[in-house]
């Protein structure tokens, strides 16, 4: 039998991951803002790469998850960093796609809104559309974590000119 508790508590459960996801996009790009230009430019570039790249990704954070399934803790301690590795990939790629969003957002409104205000805005919009029954969960969702994570792995393999902070 369900009760109303259990239903508010699968909408705060909801609620409570997607301001997750919003926090952790801005805190990416806030924190690491070369590798989200970098993952912006490979999706705005080619997405048909990002989108393969993505699929090689997410078949290493898959592996990862398998191997933390192994009793022995050093393979799961390998099997969680090797996915936690993948998700960090799929969150700085996300950022790269609200950053482009961001941009396109800008134009739309003829430059009036400022630069953060943009991407947290087109960030929140990118997380609701996930979070949308069945076409979110079942098509937005995954193929942003695809692309994201292909931008991700594309911006985390490129390399930094010696004594270049990022």
């Amino acid at each position: 039998m369900v009760t109303i508790g259990d239903s508010f508590s699968i909408v705060a459960t909801l609620a409570g991951v997607a301001l997750t996801l919003w926090c952790f996009m801005l805190v990416c790009a806030l924190l690491f803002p070369v590798r989200v230009e970098e993952a912006r430019s490979a999706v705005s570039g080619s997405l048909g790469k990002c989108f393969g790249m993505g699929l090689v990704a997410f078949l290493l954070g898959f592996i990862g998850i398998v191997v933390a399934q192994v009793p022995n803790p050093l393979a799961k301690l390998a099997g969680l960093l090797i996915a936690s590795a993948y998700l960090c990939c799929v969150m700085v790629g996300a950022a790269g796609v609200a950053k482009l969003a961001a941009e396109r957002l800008r134009a739309l409104t003829n430059q009036q809104e400022s630069e953060f205000s943009a991407f947290g805005k087109s960030a929140w919009y990118i997380v609701v559309a996930g979070m949308l029954p069945v076409m979110g969960w079942f098509l937005f969702a995954p193929l942003m974590m695809v692309v994201g994570g292909g931008a991700g792995f594309k911006a985390a393999l490129k390399s930094q000119p010696v004594g270049e902070v990022v």
